[in-house]
C-alpha cells in the first residue's frame, strides 16, 4: 500500500502532512514536526515511507525510546498497531487505508500531574484537575505577563534547569581522542550529532554514530565513520595516504632521441612527463643511440609534488685526433673514410682499425682503442715515401680493394707500396665473386694488374599487367610483357612502363640458385584519379584517421566457431558510405586536452596514465563528450546532443567526430575492409604468436585474474598505442591493449535475417552500449576472438575508444 499523506491525532485535534514533506522529525525541540515532552532539545526518531511502507530510524542512542516495549536501536518498519513510547508519551500507529499517528501524552512524566489534596473538606475537593495538554511550541498561545515577584523565581528555576542540563550533558558524554598519522592535519571536522565539546586533546561527544573528515595538503582526504559507545574514553586512529607525485624527465643533449623506462616498463620518449608515480622507490632508465644508458633509483615522496629529473647523457664515443707528416692524408676506419689529416674524428667505444693513406707514400695501418667520452690523441704519424706503385683495375669497375686486409678504396685505384715487400691485394663487388693477387714490387717499379670478377647471377621473372608493358633493368629495355632475366647478384633497378599507366619500379638483388618472381600491376589513369582521394586525414591535434570504403560482410560468428557466445548472431550487413576511423585508440595525452583532471588509473599501474597509452576509465558519455569537443575544435557539427541528462546521437550522423557504429567497427577492425576475417587479430591459430598484441600475459600476473600461459608481451597493463602489428587496413591494436566503446545500444540481434541491413546504427534506446575488442586484462579464447561482443554502461580500467567521422 502506498500512503500519500500522514495523519496526526492528538488532544488538539487532527492535522495532515503530505508524504512529500517527510521525513517527520519526532522529538523535544521546537523544529520537530511532532513534539513530545521530555529531556533534551532535538529529534529522537525520524519517520519516513520506503517502498510504500512506513519505517522509523532512531536519532542518537537514547534508550528511553522504545517500540512495542523494546528499545529502538536500529531502523524498523512500522505495522498496524505498533506503539512508540518516550518518557511516558505514547504514539500508536494505525496503518490501514491511511497512515495515522495517535498521540497520547497523559502518562508522560513531563506533563503536569494533579496535586495531592490533604484536606477533604477543602472547597472543590471532589473536582478532578485535568493535566494541561502538551502543545508544539509554534502553536502555544500567549501567556499573560507574570507578576514581578514571580520573575526572579522563574529566572532561578531556569538557571537551575540549565545547570542541570549542562551537568547531565557533561556526565553522559564520552571522551574521544583522535590520533592522525601523520600528525598536524590542515583541518579536522566531526559530522553528526548535536553536541561536541573540545577539551585539550580530546572531545566530549554524546553516544552515537559520527563521521570524521580529515584534510591535509599532499594527502588524500579521509572520511571515516566511528561510533561512540558506552565506554567513558576511546581513541580513534586515522591514517592518511600520501597522494602520488608527478615526475618529469629531461635529457641533455635535447636531440639525443632518448627513451625512458620506469620500473622496467617502457613509458615514452624524452622529455617525458609529467607522469604520476606512487610514493616510494622507482627505477628510472634512459637509453639513447650513441650514448651510455642511464639508470638510477629515485626515492619519490609523492604528496602531490612535481619533480624534474635532469639526466646528462654521457657520449658512448670519443674524439680521436689523427695527425700525419706530411698532412693531407686520408683517414679510414674500416671501409669508411672519416677524415683528412689533421683530423678529429668521432669513434664509438671499442677497438677500431685505422689506416692513413696519402698518394706517393706508404700507407700507415694501425688501431685505436676508445673509451666513452675520453679523448685520444694519436702520436704524429710519419709517412714514408713509397717509390713503387701498383695500378689496380677490375672488370667490372667499382670493386672494393683491400691491401693485407685493410681497405684502400674502389677500382680503378693506384696503390703506393714499399719495395721488396710482400702484399696481398683483394677485390670484391656485390653480385660478383671475389679475387686476390699477391704482389712484390722492386724499387721504383710501376706495375698494373687487371682482375676480371666473375658475375654471380640469379634468375628473376617479372610478371607484367597489362601484357604489352615494357620491362627495363637499370634503365635499359629488356623485354615486353612477362620476362625472365639472368641478372648479377647485385642490386638492380627494375621498372615496368606503359603509356597511360603509372610506372612501376622496384630495386631487387638476385640470389644465385634461388629463382625469384615479382609482379608488376600498373594502375590506369582511372585508378590514379581514385587514389587522389585522401586515404588518411588528420584531426587538428594530429591524430590520423584511415579511410574505409563501403562493403558487404556478415556480423557475428558461426555456431561452430570455438569460443562463440550466444549474442554473436549472424547478421548480413552492407555499408554504403565511406568513413574515416582513427588508426590508433585515443591516448591519455589527447584526452587530457579535453579533461585535464582525468585519471586513467595510475594507482593501479603507472603506465595506465602514460601520455602515449590509450585513455581508460572513461564512460560512454565521456567518450561521446570528447567527440563533441573535437568537432567544436574544428568547426564541425557535434554528433551527440544532451537530452534529459543523457547523450544521444543525431541521426543521420552530422559531419562531426563520433564513436563508430558496431558495423563500422567490425568492417574496419575485424574484417580490415575485406569480405573475409580471421578468428583472431593475429590469424587463425591458438595460442597467440609472440608479437600478437597486448593481452593478459605473464608480466600482468597479480593485476589480472588469469593469464595466457607462456605469453609475455612486455607490458603489465596498457602499452603505448601502435606498438604491435597493424591489421590489413593499417589500424593498430585491433585486438588487445583496450576494449573499445562503440556507438550502438546493446541488444541481441534477431536470428535468421537474410536481407542485409544497410548502415545499421543499433536500437533506438537502451541501458548499455556495445563494447568490442579484447584488452590487456583478457586471456581466454572467447574474449580474444575478433567477433567477441561485450556490453556495459560504466567506465573500466581496460576500456577506451577510437573515433570516426563521415567521409563525405
Amino acid at each position: 500500500m502506498s500512503f500519500t499523506e500522514l495523519v496526526i491525532r492528538d488532544v488538539e485535534g487532527e492535522r495532515r502532512i503530505d508524504a512529500r514533506d517527510l521525513p517527520l522529525r519526532i522529538g523535544t525541540s521546537g523544529d520537530c514536526g511532532l513534539r513530545l515532552p521530555g529531556p533534551g532539545s532535538g529529534p529522537v526518531v525520524m519517520l519516513d515511507i520506503l517502498d510504500g511502507a512506513p519505517f522509523v530510524q532512531p536519532v542518537g542512542r537514547d534508550t528511553s525510546l522504545t517500540l512495542n516495549g523494546e528499545p529502538l536501536a536500529a531502523s524498523r518498519r512500522l505495522h498496524d498497531g505498533d506503539e512508540l513510547a518516550f518518557y511516558g508519551s505514547r504514539v500508536r500507529v494505525r496503518a490501514g487505508t491511511e497512515l495515522v499517528l495517535e498521540v497520547r501524552l497523559e502518562d508522560s512524566a513531563y506533563v503536569t500531574q494533579p496535586p495531592e489534596l490533604h484536606d477533604a473538606d477543602e472547597e472543590g475537593a471532589g473536582e478532578a484537575i485535568a493535566p494541561t495538554a502538551f502543545r508544539r511550541a509554534a502553536e502555544t498561545r500567549a501567556i499573560a505577563p507574570e507578576k514581578p515577584g514571580h520573575l526572579l523565581r522563574n529566572l532561578v528555576i531556569a538557571g537551575l534547569v540549565t545547570l542541570a542540563a549542562v551537568s547531565w550533558l557533561l556526565f553522559t558524554s564520552k571522551s574521544v581522542r583522535f590520533v592522525v598519522d601523520p600528525g598536524e592535519p590542515d583541518s579536522v571536522e566531526i559530522v553528526g550529532g548535536w553536541f561536541a565539546l573540545p577539551l585539550a586533546d580530546r572531545v566530549l561527544l554524546r553516544p552515537g554514530e559520527y563521521t570524521l573528515e580529515v584534510r591535509k595538503a599532499g594527502y588524500f582526504d579521509v572520511s571515516q565513520t566511528f561510533v561512540v559507545g558506552g565506554e567513558p574514553t576511546q581513541t580513534v586512529q586515522v591514517s592518511l595516504r600520501r597522494q602520488p607525485g608527478r615526475l618529469t624527465v629531461v635529457t641533455t643533449p635535447a636531440g639525443a632521441e632518448a627513451t625512458v623506462s620506469i620500473d622496467e616498463t617502457h613509458i615514452g620518449p624524452a622529455p617525458l612527463g609529467p607522469v604520476e608515480l606512487q610514493p616510494g622507490e622507482h627505477s628510472v632508465r634512459v637509453q639513447a643511440p650513441r650514448f651510455l644508458p642511464f639508470s638510477d633509483i629515485v626515492a619519490f615522496e609523492g604528496l602531490g609534488q612535481e619533480r624534474v629529473l635532469n639526466v646528462q647523457l654521457v657520449p658512448r664515443w670519443a674524439e680521436v685526433t689523427v695527425r700525419s707528416e706530411p698532412p693531407g692524408a686520408q683517414v679510414f676506419a674500416g671501409e669508411k673514410q672519416v677524415g683528412t689529416t689533421p683530423a678529429v674524428v668521432e669513434l664509438m667505444e671499442g677497438t677500431h682499425p685505422l689506416s692513413v693513406v696519402r698518394e706517393g707514400y706508404k700507407a700507415w695501418d694501425g688501431s685505436v682503442t676508445v673509451a666513452p667520452n675520453e679523448a685520444v690523441e694519436l702520436p704524429l704519424i710519419e709517412l714514408d715515401e713509397a717509390n713503387a706503385s701498383l695500378a689496380v683495375n677490375s672488370v667490372p669497375r667499382g670493386a672494393n680493394v683491400v691491401v693485407n686486409g685493410r681497405y684502400r678504396g674502389q677500382s680503378p685505384l693506384t696503390l703506393d707500396l714499399a719495395p721488396d715487400t710482400d702484399y696481398e691485394i683483394g677485390l670484391s663487388k656485390a653480385g660478383y665473386g671475389t679475387a686476390s693477387r699477391k704482389v712484390r714490387l722492386a724499387s721504383a717499379a710501376r706495375e698494373t694488374i687487371t682482375v676480371d670478377l666473375t658475375a654471380r647471377t640469379g634468375e628473376v621473372t617479372v610478371n607484367v599487367s597489362p601484357a604489352d608493358a615494357t620491362v627495363y633493368v637499370d634503365g635499359s629495355a629488356r623485354g615486353q610483357g612477362t620476362t625472365t632475366l639472368a641478372l648479377s647478384s647485385a642490386p638492380h633497378r627494375i621498372e615496368v612502363r606503359r603509356e597511360g599507366y603509372e610506372s612501376w619500379s622496384r630495386t631487387l638483388t638476385p640470389r644465385p640458385g634461388y629463382p625469384q618472381s615479382v609482379t608488376a600491376s600498373l594502375r590506369s589513369e582511372e585508378d590514379i584519379a581514385r587514389a587522389k582521394i585522401a586515404t588518411v586525414i588528420q584531426t587538428a591535434g594530429g591524430k590520423s584517421l584511415r579511410r574505409v570504403e563501403p562493403g558487404s560482410f556478415t556480423l557475428g560468428s558461426s555456431r561452430s566457431e570455438q569460443g562463440r557466445r550466444a549474442n554473436e548472431v549472424l547478421v548480413p550487413v552492407t555499408i554504403t558510405r565511406a568513413y574515416y576511423i582513427s588508426t590508433h585508440e585515443v591516448t591519455n595525452r589527447e584526452f587530457l586536452q579535453f579533461a585535464a583532471e582525468h585519471d586513467s588509473g595510475a594507482a593501479m599501474h603507472p603506465t595506465l596514465a602514460a601520455d602515449q597509452n590509450p585513455v581508460v576509465n572513461v564512460s560512454w558519455a565521456e567518450a561521446a563528450a570528447y567527440c563533441n569537443y573535437l568537432s567544436t575544435q574544428e568547426g564541425l557539427t557535434p554528433v551527440y546532443e544532451e537530452r534529459f541528462g543523457e547523450f544521444e546521437p543525431i541521426l543521420p550522423f552530422p559531419d562531426g567526430y563520433r564513436l563508430p557504429t558496431e558495423a563500422e567497427w567490425a568492417w574496419a577492425v575485424r574484417f580490415g575492409g575485406s569480405p573475409e576475417a580471421d578468428p583472431y587479430p593475429w590469424g587463425s591459430n591458438w595460442p597467440p604468436r609472440d608479437d600478437a598484441g597486448n593481452y593478459a600475459d605473464e608480466s600482468a600476473e597479480g593485476l589480472v585474474p588469469t593469464i595466457i600461459p607462456g605469453y609475455d608481451d612486455g607490458f603489465a597493463a596498457t602499452a603505448p598505442v601502435g606498438g604491435f602489428p597493424a591489421n590489413r587496413l593499417g589500424l593498430f591494436d585491433a585486438g588487445g591493449n583496450v576494449a573499445e566503446w562503440v556507438n550502438d545500444y546493446y541488444t541481441v540481434p534477431t536470428p535468421g535475417l537474410t536481407e542485409p541491413l544497410r548502415d545499421p546504427t543499433g536500437p533506438e534506446g537502451g541501458t548499455s552500449h556495445v563494447i568490442r575488442g579484447s584488452s590487456w586484462r583478457h586471456a581466454g579464447m572467447t574474449e580474444l576472438r575478433l567477433s567477441y561482443r561485450d556490453y556495459g554502461s560504466d567506465a573500466r580500467p581496460d576500456l577506451g575508444f577510437r573515433i570516426v567521422r563521415n567521409a563525405e
